[in-house]
């Protein structure tokens, strides 16, 4: 399961894939966004949320436009990042925005502006969020081009 997508505000989203190759049951997984030093609870997924290979899940703001089929509505995504743990509490991903941000993953991703931050069409997982993600037209629950 990776963060594959994520733009921050009241109309800002987070966006799961599973990357895998088998169904995953993704109930109980936590979404944490990390504002300062110290993340706090964004999402719990519930219970018998499962998700196929290759599929999405949404957790989007309440300001969202869109349409989102799979997913989670909450007050806003701020902070500066997200992370993505198991119904253990394991941590499965994560991306950060800036140095500090206890979300980043080897360097932090460069906010972008107007436009959303993902990965590429593959979902490329290099544990560096300085190179895997990048500014994207926002496609949440969708293939990012």
């Amino acid at each position: 399961m990776k963060v594959n997508e994520i733009a921050l505000g009241a109309s800002g989203f987070v966006e799961l894939r599973n990357t895998g190759s088998t169904s995953t049951d993704l109930g109980g997984w936590a979404v944490q966004t990390c504002a300062g030093r110290t993340p706090r609870i964004l999402a719990t997924i519930p219970p018998n949320s499962v998700l196929p290979p290759g599929e999405y899940f949404v957790i989007v703001g309440s300001a969202f436009s869109g349409t989102v089929p799979n997913g989670l509505v909450v007050e806003t995504v701020d902070g500066t990042g997200v992370i993505a743990r198991n119904r253990h509490g394991a941590h499965a991903d994560s991306v950060g925005l800036s140095s500090s941000s206890p979300c980043s993953e080897d360097g932090a991703a460069t906010p972008c502006a107007d436009s959303s931050l993902g990965r590429d069409s593959d979902s490329r997982d290099t544990d560096r969020n300085s190179l895997d993600f990048t500014c994207r037209i926002p496609s949440p629950g969708e293939n990012n081009l």
